[in-house]
């Protein structure tokens, strides 16, 4: 008889346990493996300065950042957040290490990389700046203020034709999109396009090579999109200095100085930069390169910001109220000023400015004391000319010519002391005296309508017709709208 045996039948529960251990292993085995690269990336993260030295607000933004970023060390985005933090509050070496960091974790490194161009644009390594910079444009092409900044590079190190290509590069590009403000928040308003400082550089290269043609040629075609470009009309007149136009040069420059000085343009990235900064050092560096006349909302944004984050910061004080004044908010000025005197008394141009400040509340009497004070350390034009401005405010005329006379001892061509001590003097009855203040003053400032006006006042009340015509004529060619003057050559040709 054939007995048959069982077969040793393993129950599928033991399977099932089986798999899930060895899941459970896979699963350990992995993390494992992202602890480790944790670890890595973490260990490669800059240290932690001594923050003893920054500001409460400094400290507060980079301890925050490096939290954050240790506690995520694989994130691009925010280790590359602590490398901005460190770039904005000026700590470069650290912001470089942390953007080398999330450009080797980001699948778009480009953006990183360029932040680290800037690190060594600050610190002023060409060198480096090259590199990155050259990376930058490989691994973005059309980036345009990458090739902008090249060709800055090449062409501060006489590599011209290098400097070429990468201008001719951004003018092929589209104009690179401006950051948003966002609700509630102040934008910096562009000076020029992208395209018309790439033009402004060809223009430079043009000059540097000795073709002067060439440069007046793309100058005048810039100019002709962008005529309030201050840079650009500035090197027009070096242009038509080296073509032998003197008298074009001449007036050139006359108009350059009544346009914006170099306004840098609107880079995204920078832009991200400054909102991001802690430090009223940096904030202060941005706040100086805006023009007043054109991005002065932007200016005070940024020197605001700087005297949130260090409120005692005398230099911000000082700034803010000098923006306020030239924007004609004295009270708010004389308020910035009175509380910088009581941090650091003694300084003169705190006390001439105090002084500017009561002038335009009108408080003449106060201004004037606190002027006279300012002058015993600050005998300047300027100073000079306003204790004459109060001065005649408060009906005290004489006194006020004989300050505009000591105003253009120290500075013969101060506009403002010429034009009031001419009309000083003609109300006086002295109109000889009157004509030759405004003469120099037409001498200095030529393309002045309102001179050429005044000029044309007095020589017609002296009974000079005929050139009293003529002043009333230039008057009216340098501004067809001017409604004294035409009066004046109305009243001089009957």
């Amino acid at each position: 008889m054939i007995v048959a045996v069982a077969k040793n039948v393993i129950p599928w529960r033991f399977w099932a346990v089986l798999a899930a251990i060895a899941a459970a292993l896979a699963a350990l085995a992995t993390l494992g493996v992202v602890e480790v690269r944790q670890a890595r990336y973490a260990a490669r993260l800059p240290a932690l300065p001594d923050l003893s030295g920054q500001s409460p607000a400094v400290r507060e933004h980079l301890t925050e950042a490096d939290r954050a970023a240790r506690a995520r060390p694989t994130s691009p985005e925010e280790v590359g957040a602590l490398g901005l933090a460190y770039h904005a509050d000026m700590l470069y070496a650290q912001a470089d290490a942390s953007y080398a960091v999330a450009a080797e974790l980001s699948g778009s490194p480009w953006r990183w990389t360029y932040y680290r161009a800037l690190v060594q644009d600050a610190t002023g390594n060409a060198d480096e700046l090259a590199a990155r910079l050259r990376e930058v444009v490989d691994l973005a092409p059309d980036f345009s203020p990458a090739w902008w900044r090249l060709g800055e590079l090449e062409f501060k190190a006489g590599r011209y034709d290098g400097a070429e290509q990468a201008w001719r590069r951004v003018l092929a590009l589209p104009e690179p999109t401006a950051p948003a403000a966002g609700e509630g928040k102040v934008r910096r308003v562009a000076a020029a396009p992208m395209s018309a400082h790439a033009a402004l550089g060809l223009a430079r290269l043009a000059l540097v090579r000795g073709d002067a043609s060439a440069a007046l040629e793309r100058l005048e075609k810039l100019l002709a999109s962008a005529p309030r470009f201050g840079p650009a009309v500035r090197l027009l007149a070096a242009a038509y200095d080296a073509a032998g136009r003197r008298e074009d040069a001449d007036r050139a420059l006359r108009l350059a100085d009544r346009l914006p000085g170099y306004d840098p343009y609107i880079d995204p990235v920078l832009d991200t930069l400054v909102r991001e900064s802690r430090s009223s050092t940096f904030l202060l560096q941005q706040a100086s390169s805006a023009d007043l006349s054109l991005n002065a909302a932007w200016r005070e944004y940024l020197i605001r910001r700087a005297l949130e984050f260090d409120p005692d910061n005398a230099d911000a004080l000082f700034e803010l109220a000098s923006v306020l004044r030239v924007l004609r908010r004295y009270d708010e000025a004389l308020a910035l000023l009175e509380r910088h005197e009581r941090l650091a008394p003694g300084d003169f141009q705190v006390l001439a400015d105090i002084g500017r400040c009561l002038s335009g509340l009108g408080r003449y009497p106060e201004a004037q004391s606190v002027l006279r004070r300012a002058l015993a350390g600050l005998d300047d034009a300027n100073t000079r000319y306003d204790l004459g401005f109060v001065l005649e405010r408060g009906g005290r005329v004489s006194e006020a010519i004989a300050e505009y006379r000591r105003a253009l001892e120290r500075n013969p061509n101060h506009r403002d002391a010429l034009n009031n001590l001419g009309v000083d003097l003609a109300r006086q009855g002295d109109l000889a005296q009157a004509v030759r203040q405004f003469e120099r003053l037409v001498a200095v400032d030529p393309d002045n309508p309102d001179a050429h006006t005044n000029l044309g006042g007095v020589l017609l009340a002296r009974g000079a017709r005929e050139a009293a015509g003529q002043a009333f004529r230039e008057a009216l060619r340098l501004d067809s709208s001017h409604a004294r003057a035409r009066l004046g050559l109305r009243e001089a040709t009957r």
